[in-house]
């Protein structure tokens, strides 16, 4: 992973754990962020957070306390591939913009948002969230073009 590309994600997961939305959508390509509103953007993340908890059946509300991002993913899943069926999950196909192109797609980055050793204890698992984007090159600089919970 190129360092800008980490410093883009390391920036994406901090303004996430500091629940700075606005941030986080100011982040999204230009193509994204009329769909995207703050709000979405925080359900987005907290719909996850909620599930997670829910499945280790926890009912309130927790945010990730670990104060760094995880970051992983690779270098050669471009546009293409992102817009193949999903052979796995029943021919699944992900909303790709057509915005989004082999040429400027850089990473297709993880993103995972981790609970403190405390919370791994008290709650019974370790990560919140993981999310999956495309990072994207834009004259604005590195953006988000797709983003998903899960890679599928």
């Amino acid at each position: 992973m190129d360092d800008d590309v980490r410093a883009f994600g390391m920036e994406l997961g901090r303004k996430a754990l500091k629940r700075e939305w606005s941030a986080v959508q100011a982040l999204l390509a230009p193509w994204l962020r009329p769909s995207w509103s703050a709000d979405k953007v925080q359900r987005f993340f907290e719909d996850e957070y909620r599930a997670t908890l829910e499945a280790s059946q926890v009912k309130e509300l927790h945010y990730p306390e670990h104060p760094e991002p995880d970051l992983g993913g690779n270098g050669f899943t471009k546009a293409t591939q992102l817009r193949e069926p999903i052979s796995f999950a029943g021919g699944k196909l992900r909303e790709v913009a057509a915005e989004l192109t082999d040429d400027n797609v850089r990473y297709w980055l993880k993103l995972q948002l981790q609970c403190s050793d405390e919370q791994m204890d008290s709650l019974g698992f370790d990560s919140f969230c993981e999310v999956w984007m495309a990072v994207v090159e834009t004259p604005e600089g590195l953006r988000v073009g797709y983003w998903s919970q899960g890679a599928y």
